[in-house]
């Protein structure tokens, strides 16, 4: 009975001593890296590499990462469709890297905005030309019979008492080259004196586009290419100078509902974060006319953020504004 009781410990001590001397097995671990979280790296857009605002708009660009083509347009002053049309980049206007954007041809062909800078209380009048209707540059003047125009026909293009229409040079080489009636037996015009150069108004009447409070002021070096003016949700904002509207719409990331005004060959106006837009692309309007409403789009307040670019290169607006 004794040694049965000593073999059975025995057996249980030796079983007990083998489980205590085996090893462990070993733990690997294993980096798991998340599938999702690959894709989404992979998917990450790139960040723009900007170019050089002091360099001027190169006759032919090669699409960097983070490019767009509104982006381009707007950092060289060009309307975006101009610049798709002269590249034949369809709708929605999508580029990639590495593509070819020509501006020299942009360049040869754009068209100015409007016909000059309009004096301060100086009456504009913008119905459209009827068939056959001749811009009237004095109203006092008596009426002619209407015969063709001389190919050195002096066209008066600084300060009119009015405008039929505005001033583009597709309109005006439309006007010099329409041909009009002629009359037989009128005698033949007289010899008009040497032309006078025509002379396109590099400036603008300028005034602030709101009223507000001035948050960030402009500076190049920070990346604000403009001013950005506090206030009230719907506040009117209205055009710092007379021109022609080149974009309306939320395409260009970073400024919410957009519009910009191009007043001449040299220079643009921007206004950003807009609530509401009123005006449509193609539209001229005067100087204070109202062309949107105060908004948060695109940005984290109620501002309108403000931009003067001139040759495509974004300026002080203050400097041209002047007192509020």
């Amino acid at each position: 009975m004794r040694l049965n009781f000593f073999i059975i410990y025995f057996a249980l001590f030796s079983l007990i001593s083998g489980c205590a001397s085996n090893t462990p097995a070993p733990v690997i671990e294993k980096k798991i890296t998340s599938e999702k979280s690959t894709t989404l790296q992979k998917n990450k857009p790139a960040a723009r590499i900007k170019r050089d605002p002091n360099q001027p708009c190169p006759d032919t660009y090669i699409v960097k990462p983070g490019d767009t083509l509104y982006s381009l347009s707007l950092d060289c002053g060009f309307y975006y469709k101009e610049v798709a049309q002269a590249n034949d980049i369809k709708e929605p206007y999508a580029i990639k890297v590495g593509d070819k954007i020509k501006f020299d041809q942009v360049k040869t062909n754009n068209p100015v905005a409007t016909s000059n800078e309009i004096k301060k209380n100086e009456e504009v009048v913008t119905t459209p030309l009827k068939n056959n209707e001749e811009a009237i540059s004095n109203a006092e003047a008596p009426a002619q019979p209407q015969t063709k125009p001389a190919t050195n026909a002096i066209v008066h293009l600084n300060n009119p008492k009015a405008y039929r229409e505005a001033y583009t040079d597709e309109a005006f080489n439309r006007k010099v080259a329409t041909p009009q009636s002629q009359t037989t037996n009128n005698p033949p015009p007289a010899t008009p004196k040497e032309a006078a150069p025509i002379v396109l108004e590099d400036k603008v009447d300028w005034q602030w586009p709101t009223k507000g409070k001035l948050e960030n002021l402009f500076n190049e070096a920070q990346g604000q290419k403009g001013i950005d003016i506090l206030g009230s949700l719907g506040q009117e904002i209205k055009a710092a100078g007379p021109g022609k509207v080149i974009y309306s719409g939320e395409d260009l990331k970073g400024y919410g509902k957009l519009v910009i005004i191009k007043h001449n060959n040299s220079y643009l106006s921007v206004y950003a974060h807009n609530k509401e837009l009123l005006v449509k692309e193609g539209q001229v309007i005067t100087k204070g006319q109202k062309i949107a409403t105060m908004g948060d789009s695109g940005t984290d307040k109620v501002k309108l953020h403000f931009e003067i670019r001139k040759q495509g290169q974004s300026v002080d607006p203050t400097n041209f504004l002047g007192q509020p």
